[in-house]
């Protein structure tokens, strides 16, 4: 299981897809597979939640930012993400939980 987290706009640049080594390139395609496929089901959905497994992992980020600023600038760049990969692929499960439970969205 990987806790390595990407954003949609940085896999999209071919520039930033280049500058991964060989293990952070099968990094990514795990978890882009993980995104795609997602939990199986309920149990491994609350499993993957509790050990931030692929999206997951950005709450898990979240929750470790102490300064406030940097705090907030990954929660925005983490809004923007989300919106992009609900443009790309309307209703995938693991993002909508995110989204839905960011501060203010509870």
């Amino acid at each position: 299981m990987t806790s390595r987290v990407f954003f949609l706009k940085d896999i999209q640049s071919e520039g930033y897809r280049q500058s991964l080594s060989d293990q952070d390139l099968a990094t990514l395609e795990v978890y882009l597979r993980e995104m795609k496929q997602g939990p199986a089901d309920g149990e491994m959905d609350i499993a993957w939640q509790e050990n931030g497994k692929g999206y997951y992992q950005h709450l898990h980020n979240l929750d470790t930012i102490n300064d406030v600023t940097e705090r907030e600038k990954y929660l925005l760049r983490l809004q923007e993400d989300i919106k992009l990969w609900l443009a790309d692929d309307p209703g995938n499960h693991m993002v909508e939980r995110v989204r839905v439970c960011l501060p203010g969205n509870q």
